[in-house]
């Protein structure tokens, strides 16, 4: 017994000694210096001043969460690390527990003494939506440092420069602290924030901006990282074996979701590689804008479908109307749709105006199930369009129709097959089961997704002019487009184009080529916020307008909370973390 109990002795002499030599280190200074983006994401520039003492240490690591209580999920692309001088760090990422750790230093380099770390990361879903404001709840140190910080600061840019009646709080302390020992001011479109006094262990500094509505238009960007936790191959059961098998397959399905929302990537046959561009000026085919999307990435996705509806309002069938303050479209009939011809054009127009005059985006949440059945539908229709049409190849799909049963009866087997090693084979390893079963739901589908949608020789003809019609809408460069002999740019090309350079992802592109010409809102869209109206407003806003239609398919996220109105809090908000020395 007097072993354990010298055991335990030397393990707390040791813990003692770190402890020691941990507060022999310090954070001279941190200071944070966040852009915020009218998309609502956030350019963050951390300057870590990092004093190690005479401690041996190789760098420092610093770790964001990814999420927070009532807040948005966050999605962090981390764009560099350098001293200050601007010479770059080696570091890794990796992220654990819905947290980001940033491990920065050189794992056969000892340092010591004060270094400067520069960490520069872009943050998007930081910005938290209210009915009165947008509000940026930001813990800027993070609340688990175990070393003191000496000052700590935080200097914001505000995405327009008329912005003047802004909201300012700030909290100090322990995590939960309502302990105000910090400043706070606005100067222009600069708003700073500053510590008064040092943070000690575990404290930090969270700020919270409030931002009146209309200069920021959320977009929110979808989180796709799933952690997988370690697994002990040898330990696994069957029943942990099940469930991580419907795991896996409710991994898979998010991750085919999330890409339906994503800008449209081409996909060119062979036939198309290494082949130049030849520009074309108007649709190849007189195409409407879902079968040009679908033709390029052979998949009916969200945006192809709300192009839709942006078409049917550049055609003057729909208005379309921003709710500013509930941050929400309303789509109002023009005319009656009777003379609607294209299957995607009559769906969409009967979903939304079957017997009403007008609706709003918020109001197709409440027929959810119903709206998804008609999208269906409109996938279907629009997919069997190009085959009729000949652009898709009939028999590759018969082909992938086949494989999709040879796979079902596949998996039928295999797990016919485990239930029969299971009851009468208990000392079979599941591990060859686990890697058969994986090998049926998602190597055979990888197999047969490529010819799911094989163009036809004709396909292929109509996705080079869709390419060179891409290319059009893209360049920018006005000698380019003399060259070209391109047609005189007018406000309605602009127009008619829009829904095109949407499915194509090219609209940011597109808007820049009509700067300065086009100026006037047209009358099928309505946003009393456009008192500067021009092409960059229309195209951003309608990109607002598809991120509201995508999440109509998506359950309400909880209510956020808010830094203001008595909860606010040190460590409350989004951001911060922590970090140390390793």
């Amino acid at each position: 017994m007097r072993y354990f109990f010298v055991i335990g002795f030397l393990l707390t002499v040791f813990s003692f000694h770190q402890v020691v030599r941990a507060e022999t280190e310090v954070v001279n200074n941190f200071n944070a210096s966040i852009a915020i983006q009218k998309d609502g994401s956030i350019f963050v520039t951390e300057n870590i001043i990092y004093n190690f003492g005479l401690n041996q240490k190789h760098g420092i690591f610093r770790d964001i969460p990814l999420a927070a209580v009532s807040g948005p999920q966050l999605s962090i692309n981390v764009s560099g690390v350098n001293n200050e001088v601007g010479q770059p760090y080696q570091y890794t990422t990796s992220i654990n527990d819905n947290v980001l750790r940033i491990k920065i230093g050189d794992p056969n380099v000892l340092i010591s003494g004060v270094k400067t770390y520069v960490v520069s990361y872009q943050v998007y879903n930081a910005i938290r939506t209210f009915n009165d404001r947008d509000e940026l709840y930001w813990n800027v140190t993070g609340n688990q440092w175990p070393v003191a910080i000496q000052s700590a600061n935080a200097s914001l840019t505000l995405p327009d420069l008329s912005i003047s009646n802004v909201r300012m709080n700030c909290f100090t302390g322990l995590q939960g602290s309502t302990q105000k020992n910090c400043d706070f001011s606005q100067g222009g479109a600069n708003v700073t924030y500053a510590s008064t006094q040092a943070l000690n262990v575990n404290e930090g500094l969270t700020l919270v901006l409030g931002i009146p509505l209309g200069y920021i238009h959320n977009t929110y960007i979808p989180y796709t990282y799933i952690p997988l936790q370690s697994v002990n191959p040898l330990s696994i059961n069957f029943e942990s074996l099940s469930s991580l098998i419907f795991f896996v397959v409710f991994i898979l399905a998010i991750l085919y979701l999330r890409t339906t929302k994503t800008k449209p990537k081409p996909v060119i046959p062979e036939e198309l590689k290494g082949q130049p561009v030849v520009v074309e000026y108007n649709p190849p085919d007189n195409l409407p804008p879902i079968e040009i999307g679908t033709l390029l990435d052979r998949q009916v996705d969200i945006t192809d479908i709300s192009s839709v509806i942006i078409d049917l309002a550049v055609r003057g069938y729909i208005k379309i109307r921003y709710a500013v303050q509930q941050k929400d479209f309303e789509l109002i009939k023009l005319k009656n749709g009777s003379d609607l011809v294209h299957p995607a054009d009559k769906i969409i127009f009967e979903l939304l105006f079957s017997s009403r005059d007008s609706v709003k985006l918020s109001d197709l949440k409440k027929q959810k199930t119903t709206f998804q059945l008609d999208i269906k539908k409109i996938q279907e229709d629009t997919e069997q369009h190009l085959h009729s049409e000949e652009y898709f190849d009939q028999a590759a799909k018969d082909k992938s129709k086949k494989l999709k049963a040879y796979v079902f009866l596949i998996v039928v087997a295999i797990s016919l097959l485990g239930f029969v090693i299971n009851k009468f084979f208990l000392s079979f390893s599941p591990l060859v089961f686990f890697f058969l079963y994986i090998g049926a739901i998602v190597v055979f589908p990888l197999l047969t997704a490529p010819v799911k949608q094989k163009l036809t020789p004709k396909g292929i003809s109509i996705l080079a002019k869709i390419l060179g019609f891409r290319e059009f809408l893209q360049l920018t460069e006005k000698d380019k487009l003399e060259l070209l002999n391109a047609p005189e740019l007018r406000t309605e090309m602009f127009e008619k184009f829009l829904p095109y350079a949407m499915v194509l992802g090219v609209e940011d592109k597109w808007a820049k080529k009509f700067e300065g010409i086009y100026n006037v809102v047209p009358n099928w869209y309505e946003d009393p916020t456009a008192a500067n109206f021009n092409s960059y407003v229309l195209t951003h806003n309608l990109t607002l307008f598809n991120g509201s239609f995508n999440q109509v398919f998506n359950i309400t996220s909880p209510r956020p909370s808010s830094g203001f109105g008595g909860g606010g809090s040190s460590g409350g908000g989004s951001g911060g973390g922590g970090g140390g020395s390793w």
